[in-house]
């Protein structure tokens, strides 16, 4: 049977143009394991792990140049055999060899999608660890596969029924690729996006760093509000701190009561604290990462579809936060009806609008919120890649069943410090615990003792 070629969904057009615009093509591995404390069977566990490549088939994607395109198909089988099984008596040489395997970017075009090993750790654990291509999944997509895994485990194991079938994510990229090729509704996208970046001043970019790094000191001292992009050094380090339960339910009440949801909260709390960390500026462009599942379908693959939004921060420190928050929500409420505008239209636009070079970026901050409904027996890991195309990415995993959240940063060396990280996270949980405790006293109250 001839094969059916298909063009990328717009989710994995994002994935493709920041692997495209960074010298460093491992932006496109994601590395991620679960892992725990009992004894897993590996040779149980390999039978468990190639059934799910074939009930979910977006492991099963292959890339093809066709005429100077990347272009998509499903292969009908895949199977692996002889997984790689390692064991480590050191964090040390574990962690080396994670960080060994992600700094190689994963061989895509050449039928390399996914590369899983099983792993007995340092500290008596057993991981199942995955190299695999974001241009098939995204984080929010790991976490189903993940938890169908364990689930085909434990069936198989247990002598039990397997769990429904995933959704299959070629039926979804077809009815993502039938909404892409209306042009009337590009244009009027188009037209939207042109007014919306005209109607609003030029944003500032307000790095985690605050505004004394001294790349950036130059940047303002030549009356720029954009930051220069990093083309050539973009070395990025991990950072993870913690969200605990009591902020988590006072943002949880919070939501309730206003009818905002908590993405929206941390969201926009985090773009506060950038904002009065870098000297009250009133108007940013973070860039929020979305998971685009909107129907249940959506949410039972496992394929990728997170895209991105420039949705402008403005903060009027003579309004409130609940007030702040519901205009921000209000216009965020818009975009994301046109998230499939291509991100690469939209930053010729932005850099059209307000006359600065495409080498510059008004992001400072990229923002993921990831809920997750991990089983209680397994803990995840997301590993960085050791490489960015912007200047810091904030992953908020919110671990539903613990009701913890884990907020990971990735920041490129260069710039940004651990200190910096660290003075940053402290400023913004103190800015949630303000607001959160008033939010409807004025922002220019709240933050008198910031």
């Amino acid at each position: 049977m001839a094969k059916v070629y298909y063009d990328l969904n717009p989710s994995q057009e994002v994935v493709k143009l920041q692997c495209k615009y960074t010298l460093f093509k491992r932006v496109i591995n994601i590395v991620f394991s679960s892992s725990v404390d009992y004894e897993l069977d590996f040779d149980l566990m390999q039978k468990a792990f190639n059934i799910v490549v074939q009930r979910n088939d977006c492991l099963r994607i292959r890339f093809k140049t066709i005429k100077g395109k990347l272009k998509q198909y499903f292969e009908k089988e895949v199977i692996f055999d002889n997984i790689e099984r390692l064991s480590f008596d050191t964090k040390e040489k574990q962690d080396q060899f994670i960080k060994s395997i992600s700094k190689h970017a994963i061989k895509y075009k050449k039928g390399e999608v996914v590369i899983p090993y099983f792993i007995k750790t340092y500290d008596n654990k057993y991981m199942v660890l995955l190299k695999i291509c974001h241009l098939i999944i995204d984080i929010h997509g790991l976490n189903f596969l993940f938890n169908d895994l364990f689930d085909v485990y434990d069936s198989l194991l247990n002598n039990k029924e397997f769990p429904p079938m995933p959704y299959p994510f070629e039926e979804i990229v077809k009815h993502d690729l039938s909404k892409k090729e209306n042009k009337q509704r590009y244009n009027e996208n188009r037209e939207f996006f042109k007014n919306y970046l005209a109607n609003h001043d030029e944003p500032y970019y307000a790095g985690v760093h605050g505004p004394n790094e001294p790349i950036w000191k130059k940047q303002l001292q030549k009356g720029k509000r954009a930051m220069k992009m990093f083309f050539v050094q973009n070395d990025t380090v991990p950072y993870e701190h913690k969200i605990g339960g009591e902020i988590i339910n006072k943002a949880i009440e919070f939501s309730k009561k206003y009818q905002i949801t908590l993405t929206n909260v941390f969201f926009y709390a985090c773009s506060l604290t950038c904002s009065i960390l870098n000297n009250n500026v009133t108007s940013m462009l973070p860039l929020q990462l979305c998971n685009c599942r909107t129907s249940l379908n959506d949410r039972n693959c496992a394929g990728t579809k997170v895209q991105s939004i420039g949705c402008f921060t403005e903060v009027d420190y003579e309004k409130s936060f609940v007030e702040n928050l519901n205009e921000f929500t209000l216009t965020q409420l818009k975009l994301y009806r046109r998230i499939n505008f291509s991100d690469q239209d939209f930053e010729m636009l932005v850099h059209n609008t307000y006359k600065s070079s495409m080498l510059e970026s008004y992001y400072s901050i990229t923002f993921s919120f990831v809920p997750y409904n991990r089983r209680k027996d397994v803990t995840y890991n997301l590993y960085s890649n050791g490489k960015g195309a912007l200047p810091c990415y904030l992953v908020l995993l919110y671990d539903v069943n613990s009701n913890e959240i884990r907020m990971g940063y990735d920041v490129q060396k260069k710039i940004t410090s651990e200190q910096d990280v660290l003075n940053f996270h402290n400023r913004y949980l103190k800015m949630l615990n303000d607001v959160l405790d008033n939010p409807e006293l004025m922002l220019k109250e709240s933050i008198k003792n910031d």
